[in-house]
């Protein structure tokens, strides 16, 4: 794993995509992956990386929080294990070194450094006392992607993730956003496939 300085950082925007979504806590059924809603979910986020890879995308940037910027690294990182896909690349965009307090979860906390450990690289974008450190991860990763991938909800406050899509838009990426606020079907506990077939093409 290589640790970039973040003015060092290059890639090629066009090949490039960013990740967004929430933390466990703003997920189907709390993040819980041993329930069925969790898995349509999951599914449904490697097809959104599958489909990336076969438009020739090739570098993945994720945010490194836990729940969705952890889940689709995760995607990432066991899919450049297959020779299919060992031309893939993961970049782990970190607001600030110490990132990995924020996780409670032991499970979490281990495969956050798994994945940290297994990254072609590593950028730091700022630092703990930086009120404004999510802000500059975010719009580090939009600045250097042509597409974005990752999952949405409405909240009163709005959120992270809002920011994130609302900075994409205007550098006019490809938006490709599952809405749970449109999949009622994830926060079921039933084996059920019959999602909102245009789930990714949200735009909030």
């Amino acid at each position: 794993m290589k640790i970039t300085e973040i003015c060092d950082f290059s890639c090629d925007r066009f090949t490039t995509c960013c990740i967004t979504g929430h933390r466990n806590r703003d997920l189907p059924f709390g993040g819980d992956l041993h329930k069925q809603g969790m898995k349509c979910l999951v599914s449904m986020l490697h097809l959104l990386v599958e489909e990336a890879y076969k438009d020739g995308y090739r570098t993945f940037i994720s945010g490194m929080a836990d729940g969705i910027d952890l889940t689709c690294a995760e995607i990432v990182y066991d899919m450049k294990k297959d020779k299919h896909h060992n031309d893939m690349r993961l970049v782990c965009a970190l607001p600030y070194a110490q990132q990995i307090a924020e996780i409670s979860d032991p499970f979490q906390s281990y495969k956050y450094s798994m994945i940290l450990a297994g990254c072609d690289e590593k950028i730091i974008v700022s630092t703990a006392s930086d009120k404004n450190r999510y802000k500059s991860r975010n719009q580090f990763m939009v600045d250097n992607s042509s597409r974005i991938i990752g999952a949405f909800k409405q909240k009163e406050r709005g959120s992270g993730t809002l920011q994130t899509i609302n900075m994409a838009k205007k550098a006019l990426l490809e938006i490709n956003i599952i809405s749970l606020d449109k999949n009622p079907v994830l926060y079921t506990d039933t084996d059920n496939e019959n999602w909102n077939e245009d789930f990714y093409r949200f735009v909030p």
